[in-house]
């Protein structure tokens, strides 16, 4: 088991933060990797054991012929479909019990699952890792009956990337702090947790910055509540 959570099997070496998200992987049935590129953590889920089958579906086709080429070469054909279509489309309700959406923004992974409500329903964990708008896509958490797990920080070069996990169905209330921060990190990711802060804190005295240069209606308003917010992260 060691040997799977360093990323590491039969040659695939997962880079930091798809490790991350592949160690939150429970045993499953099925799996569904949307945005998947290179089949990368279906390949792992496979071949760890955790899962029995996966899709890995993409909506364009140059990441489509790199995920095919790469389970051809792990010999898994048998064990993962490849799919190309925009978001969870290409997946019908019940086909997987795991969901992974990371890569791209957080608004956009919302729309994503707003577009298959059906299908998110009759998952039991979804992982989704946004690269921008983290704050935003707990916003539609919060708003469209989802049950907020913990939140993880992965470390890949000089960034710091979101990992939320959560279960559809219940509700989820977040504080202001968390809705900024995320809920748990303190716990799961402490290590990376005072230049995460650092970071959102430099994020926010720039868009302060501006908003305070700007002489557009509201942007006062706007650069006060910001401020607020920052406030937060030093509590």
């Amino acid at each position: 088991m060691n040997e799977i959570f360093e990323g590491k099997i039969q040659n695939l070496n997962l880079n930091p933060r798809l490790q991350k998200i592949a160690e939150l992987i429970p045993e499953a049935e099925s799996l569904a990797d949307i945005g998947t590129d290179h089949a990368y953590i279906p390949i792992f889920a496979c071949q760890s054991g955790k899962v029995k089958h996966a899709i890995a579906s993409d909506i364009k086709l140059g990441p489509i012929a790199r995920a095919a080429d790469n389970i051809k070469k792990f010999g898994l054909g048998g064990d993962i479909t490849v799919r190309i279509g925009p978001g969870l489309q290409t997946v019908a309700p019940g086909e997987a019990e795991i969901i992974v959406i990371a890569g791209m923004g957080g608004i956009l992974i919302s729309e994503i699952l707003e577009h298959s409500k059906e299908t998110v329903s009759r998952a039991k964990l979804l992982i989704l890792q946004p690269m921008t708008a983290a704050a935003e896509l707990r916003d539609y958490i919060a708003a469209n009956s989802f049950t907020a797990l913990d939140e993880y920080l992965a470390r890949e070069e000089d960034k710091l990337y979101n990992i939320i996990t959560v279960v559809p169905g219940g509700s989820t209330e977040y504080t202001e702090k968390e809705r900024i921060l995320g809920r748990n990190i303190e716990k799961t990711s402490p290590e990376d947790l005072e230049e995460y802060c650092t970071r959102l804190k430099e994020k926010f005295e720039k868009r302060i910055s501006g908003l305070r240069a700007s002489k557009l209606a509201g942007n006062a308003e706007k650069a006060e509540e910001i401020e607020q917010q920052m406030k937060l992260l030093l509590d």
